[in-house]
């Protein structure tokens, strides 16, 4: 019987369909659970709370031919088909509703070998159901470097399909990820299991279907797989390059950009030099990160900043910057002194002008990221809501340069170091990448990777901004969508490229900014998933552009605001968040002395109440 829950419910699937899909898949040994078993919920949640869809069965594969069946199972009933592996997707392109979900955790192998194949003589087998965080441990950077997710979480699998950035510094010096992968093993549409490199594709299972087919533009699996891997297949196995050499750890810099020629200095930084990889990273962080000491330094950070604003009498709040040694020969650690003293000699203006502490500075700022990414690594999935942006191969800042400066939420000359908390954001980073890439790799030199790379336009730019938040019916989404629009607009007519695990959510020409040659891709597709079997939002041969979740928002893109409506703050809008008596609030309050909720008009540098007023009856209460 064939089954057809992507057009009837969840509800007729379970009781139609069910007893068919579930016949099928007790020919694999893998876990099958149904909606309501046991660590059926656990399995299905993804990072991004967002992501609610109920799949109608979910599979864990213990081997390859579990996935076969796994596969020709979904195809034979009809069923959609979903794979995840680390489930870090900042959209839900990894999990259908009502469909088949398929959980490569299982497939997790963390092996170090020397082999030919490798440029370097080593590389490194790895199962897509590994994290990042896992494979940093098992080759450690202070002997090994390799691109690599630069949130631990991040699952190895998706990293690599999807191309495979980290713009702290391994992008410039070694490029993409994908770029390293010298061999795969992939299970494709039909059931049958293959070994993928640059010059062929070699099926050993079953026996009646093994044969080598030997790559041609129409059929060449090894391109497209590395970059928009998940439309083409289900890869059980990457063979990675590494390097026998340091990965180097950024120095975190402070420095003024209060103009136009102050990010032009940035920029003019990166071009100048084939020693430093150069990112803007900035955070917005409130009461986020909660391990002990690195929770007591958020809560100053933003009395910090807004103390070096005004003791230096400057326009706009200090901006960070990681700039790393990317030089052949680069240690574990990049001399922040150094660095910063490259970053004055092209004219980017310091916050710190001594030795001393601009080495304090990285230090201890050194020590809160590294506390920062082992807290990330055991984030609870489902737990935050995430909302994204990325456009990439800039030309410069002009797109989004005036948000950078004047932006009420994340300019660098806010009013309100935490008015990005106004809007329940818990936490987002925004980061503006400067290419300066030094190689290549043999293998993607004579095989280049799928990703729209943009090699010929050398010192572009690139800038995303993430934002993570616990509450559904949140307004951060909004202020993403809102700078997001602007800078679409600002850039119209314009050539920009996206990163396909950023998903664009918009744009009706995704596919040609996501890949170099998408003409190339859909006849790979037509060769090796002609039924489109693999697809999802946005990927190889689809149609569908609503890759982002609606939060249950309305789609004004305008902010809420809360006003005060009596008292001596009357007719103004309340500040999120603040502080009273030892406690943090993000919405109004019944506390002590008021006996009906209310909320500050005004507060100091560390949150503190200034003047209040009783809120309005629409106003949210905490």
């Amino acid at each position: 019987m064939l089954c057809l829950p992507a057009i009837l419910t969840l509800t007729w699937c379970l009781t139609v369909c069910q007893a068919d899909i579930v016949s099928d898949l007790a020919q694999q040994s893998g876990t099958v659970y149904l909606p309501g078993d046991s660590g059926f919920e656990e399995k299905r949640k993804v990072m991004n709370a967002a992501c609610t869809a109920q799949p109608a069965v979910i599979v864990v594969p213990n081997f390859d031919q579990d996935v076969s069946t796994i596969i020709k199972a979904a195809k034979a009933n009809n069923i959609e088909l979903s794979v995840r592996s680390g489930g870090h997707s900042y959209t839900c392109t990894n999990i259908k509703e009502g469909g088949l979900h398929m959980d490569m955790r299982s497939f997790n192998k963390l092996e170090m070998v020397d082999t030919t194949l490798s440029p370097t003589g080593k590389a490194l087998k790895l199962g897509p159901g590994r994290m990042w965080g896992d494979v940093l441990e098992f080759a450690p950077p202070t002997k090994y470097s390799y691109p690599h997710g630069q949130c631990r979480s991040v699952g190895v699998g998706g990293y690599l399909l999807g191309g495979g950035v980290n713009w702290l510094g391994t992008y410039n010096k070694y490029g993409y990820g994908a770029e390293h992968v010298l061999k795969m093993k992939v299970v494709l549409a039909d059931g049958s299991v293959a070994w993928v490199d640059k010059d062929k594709t070699d099926i050993f299972y079953p026996v009646a279907s093994v044969r080598t087919v030997t790559h041609t533009e129409s059929n060449n699996l090894f391109f497209a797989l590395r970059g928009a891997g998940s439309s083409f297949g289900v890869v059980t196995e990457f063979l990675y390059m590494i390097n026998q050499a340091p990965e180097s750890d950024p120095a975190v810099l402070l420095c003024w950009v209060e103009s136009e020629a102050d990010l032009t200095a940035i920029h003019n930084a990166a071009k100048a030099t084939n020693d430093y990889s150069i990112t803007v990273s900035q955070e917005f962080a409130n009461e986020f990160w909660k391990k002990e000491l690195t929770q007591v330094v958020y809560e100053l950070y933003p009395g910090i900043m807004e103390g070096l604003k005004n003791i230096n009498f400057k326009s706009g709040y200090p901006v960070p910057l990681t700039v790393t040694d990317i030089r052949v020969n680069s240690a574990h650690k990049t001399d922040a002194t150094k660095a910063s003293d490259y970053m004055k000699s092209q004219g980017v203006r310091m916050v710190f002008e001594f030795d001393l502490t601009t080495s304090v500075f990285h230090n201890f700022a050194e020590y809160l990221y590294g506390n920062n990414m082992v807290e990330q690594q055991n984030w609870e999935a489902g737990k935050y809501f995430l909302t994204s942006l990325n456009f990439g191969g800039l030309k410069d800042t002009s797109s989004f340069q005036e948000i950078f400066f004047n932006d009420p939420s994340f300019g660098v000359k806010r009013s309100n170091f935490l008015e990005f908390a106004s809007h329940e954001c818990d936490y987002c980073f925004w980061m503006i990448h400067y290419r300066n890439r030094q190689r290549v790799t043999t293998v993607a030199q004579a095989s280049p990777i799928s990703t729209n790379t943009e090699l010929q336009d050398e010192h572009v730019l690139d800038t995303n901004i993430v934002c993570m938040f616990t509450k559904a019916n949140a307004d951060c989404p909004n202020i993403i969508k809102r700078v997001k629009s602007q800078i679409e607009t600002n850039l119209a007519g314009k050539s920009y490229s996206k990163y396909a695990n950023f998903p664009s959510c918009s744009e009706s020409d995704w596919a040609t900014r996501y890949w170099r040659n998408y003409t190339q891709l859909l006849d790979i597709k037509s060769t090796w998933d002609p039924a489109n079997q693999f697809h999802h939002c946005q990927s190889v041969g689809s149609t569908d552009i609503s890759c982002c979740p609606d939060y249950g928002l309305a789609t004004s893109g305008q902010a809420k605001t809360c006003m005060g409506v009596e008292g001596p703050g009357a007719g103004q809008p309340c500040v999120f968040p603040f502080s009273y008596l030892g406690n943090s609030y993000t919405a109004c309050t019944t506390a002590q002395p008021f006996n009906r909720a209310w909320c500050p008009t005004s507060v100091g540098i560390y949150g503190d109440v200034k003047t209040w007023a009783y809120c309005d009856q629409s106003c949210p209460t905490q």
